[in-house]
């Protein structure tokens, strides 16, 4: 019986066509392009096509650089991606009588080493790619994509060089942060990381520039925001709960750090599965196409 996994696999003409589908994704085509996609690389793993998903995993980052505005739209299909690859990995074991499991890295593996490498030169060559790059990686850790155990070694050198006065790695800290803590398991995400203390750390050193300073501060306040009160005025308060002046300063006291301990132990205490039921990312308004980036495929 013939067999479309035993087929022999065309690494180059898979690579242009996986490269002509991302060029033309964007919002209102993502179900349908992101479903394409997909079944290319589930059919690229079943014959053993681990260099045109390696290739795949590189150009969404390289992309997630060029087209900063679409990084949330990258990191959804990314998720996709990794769900689907996930599943056709759990499917081999079970033909296999779960005696063998799959020998293909997994696809996160393949896309944090594609980070790492983007990483790497973005420190070396280009440190205007770092930014957006950053921005990118905080929308995998939200998606559930990236584990944080696997970029904490990434956060720790450009802490490492924030201490050494490096303002791009300041930059590129606060970006980070800011991006992840606009999402609610943003702050828990934050402090596996261990970013409060880190930055405090970075922020006695004399050596930071004023500009890295000022933005590691707005960072920390992240860390430290104030109840909001939802009464307009204290005497407002006194006359809905008639209190007097003592006694209302006493129970605002109270209440203030009772919410403060809560929230703090529920941080504590809720995980961050692997897969974190973020809302559907806020993509760009804008719907055009964008910009066909043929790097890292061979589109002649």
């Amino acid at each position: 019986m013939w067999n479309s996994w035993s087929s022999q696999h065309d690494s180059r003409l898979e690579q242009r066509r996986i490269c002509g589908l991302l060029n033309k994704l964007n919002v209102t085509n993502f179900d349908s392009v992101a479903t394409n996609l997909i079944e290319h690389l589930t059919n690229c793993r079943r014959r053993g096509g681990v260099e045109t998903i390696e290739a795949f995993a590189d150009s969404i980052a390289l992309r997630a650089i060029e087209d900063a505005q679409r990084s949330s739209l990258y990191a959804y299909l990314c998720r996709r991606v990794d769900g689907e690859l996930e599943m056709e990995d759990r499917r081999w074991t079970w033909l296999n009588d779960g005696t063998r499991q799959s020998s293909f890295p997994s696809f996160t593996s393949i896309l944090v080493d594609a980070c790492e490498g983007r990483f790497t030169q973005a420190l070396d060559e280009r440190a205007a790619c770092l930014f957006p790059l950053v921005e990118f990686m905080g929308d995998l850790l939200l998606d559930g994509v990236l584990p944080i155990a696997d970029v904490q070694d990434l956060v720790d050198q450009l802490f490492t060089l924030a201490e050494q006065g490096q303002e791009g790695s300041a930059i590129a800290l606060s970006r980070l942060c800011r991006r992840v803590a606009r999402e609610q398991e943003g702050m828990y995400i934050l402090e596996q990381l261990g970013a409060s203390g880190s930055i405090e750390r970075v922020l006695e050193e004399d050596i930071i520039t004023p500009k890295a300073r000022y933005l590691l501060m707005a960072v920390i306040d992240l860390f430290h925001q104030e109840l909001v009160d939802v009464f307009d005025s204290t005497g407002l308060r006194n006359e809905i709960y008639n209190l007097d002046d003592d006694e209302q300063e006493v129970l605002v006291g109270n209440s203030i750090w009772h919410q403060q301990m809560v929230n703090y132990f529920l941080q504590r205490q809720q995980p961050v599965s692997r897969r974190t039921k973020r809302k559907f990312p806020n993509w760009a308004q804008s719907e055009r196409r964008p910009t066909p980036i043929p790097h890292s495929f061979t589109c002649d």
